[in-house]
């Protein structure tokens, strides 16, 4: 998807969507409304390849992103683009939609050559950091559970709590080995979360 131009059919295609969604629609269920319709003017994503569907994603949310701005400078409305979400909402004056309100995030959708920057490894590379992340979001609370953390507490309430455990359950100490490398084990997967 090199060099493209703005397809102004598509623009016009996503922009009836998104308004005959009143209560907002997912890219999932805009990408597959515009797969449905029978003269679509979005191409067809090859799911498998996740290059390919990296490509499709960003260039929907850079058509989306361009929508957002033309609604804002004729004052038509606030097209909300959330990573969860896509909805109109009514003209207000918001930290979003004021004049010099800066998103790193519009930004970087708004210029295709970050599209055409990537490769099918740095797309890899991303998605492996995605998962890798997730793990890391989901092993939280099962970390905070073997130290018997509420994840309320500051860092140092948590280290020291920590060092109590490790004290108590230390083998040479009297204490149970297996109880010891889960407590390490699960102070580590909290100081990667943190450092993530």
């Amino acid at each position: 998807m090199k060099n493209l131009n703005l397809d102004r059919r598509l623009m016009l295609a996503i922009e009836a969507l998104i308004c005959h969604s009143t209560d907002g629609i997912t890219e999932f269920e805009l990408i597959n409304r515009l797969n449905e319709m029978a003269d679509s003017p979005y191409p067809k994503p090859n799911l498998a390849d996740p290059l390919i569907l990296f490509q499709h994603h960003f260039y929907l949310r850079h058509c989306l992103y361009v929508l957002q701005n033309e609604w804002l400078r004729d004052q038509r409305g606030f097209i909300e683009i959330t990573a969860v979400t896509i909805r109109i909402l009514p003209m207000t004056r918001t930290e979003n939609n004021l004049p010099g309100h800066t998103d790193p995030l519009k930004d970087y959708y708004l210029d295709l050559a970050n599209m055409n920057r990537e490769n099918a490894a740095s797309v890899q590379g991303m998605l492996d950091h995605f998962w890798q992340q997730l793990a890391r979001f989901h092993a939280k609370p099962e970390a905070l559970a073997v130290l018997g953390l509420s994840g309320n507490e500051t860092a140092d309430a948590q280290k020291q709590h920590y060092r109590a455990l490790v004290q108590q359950h230390h083998p040479d100490k009297g204490g149970c080995e297996e109880k010891f490398r889960a407590i390490q084990a699960a102070w580590e997967s909290l100081s990667v979360h943190k450092k993530g």
